[in-house]
């Protein structure tokens, strides 16, 4: 719940409206708080970063996959991406190759240990996911997630 003294005081059309009430406010203070927790459990459950985790669960959920493909669907920055990227390979935990049809590609794949880290690491984010479902129905989280589809398309207009 916002803070009393960030909640809207004036509803009449046109009037100024908090911080607290901008779409793009909440979400930031929601990211924030979950990215600090998912900080924390991962770092408790296997030492990795939130990024690297987004890595590793993309790859391992994949099989093996591209860079590009990698980048899409992480929306990770790509400098960003490219230095968690060089860790995880210079740790052991993704292997990198050239594509023998596409020299200019990269297929990534889990090592052993990244693959470890996955399987350990997983059910720890599932019952985190759990955990933060708890209190909203299925319609609620249908509407949810059509929401943020819908925020998405219109962030990248």
């Amino acid at each position: 719940m916002p803070p009393e003294d960030l909640k809207v005081v004036d509803d009449t059309p046109n009037a100024p409206i908090s911080l607290h009430q901008y779409v793009t406010y909440r979400i930031a203070r929601v990211h924030a708080k979950l990215n600090a927790q998912a900080s924390r459990i991962l770092r408790e459950a296997s030492g990795v970063t939130v990024t690297q985790w987004r890595v590793i669960a993309l790859t391992g959920v994949a099989g093996t996959t591209r860079l590009s493909v990698l980048a899409r669907e992480s929306a990770l920055d790509k400098g960003l991406l490219s230095r968690n990227l060089k860790t995880l390979i210079a740790d052991g935990i993704v292997s990198a190759r050239v594509d023998e049809h596409d020299h200019r590609a990269q297929i990534l794949k889990l090592t052993a240990k990244g693959q470890e880290i996955f399987e350990k690491t997983l059910p720890v984010t599932q019952v985190r996911q759990r955990r933060l479902q708890a209190d909203i129905s299925e319609e609620e989280m249908r509407v949810f997630r059509n929401v943020l589809d819908k925020l998405e398309v219109a962030a990248e207009a």
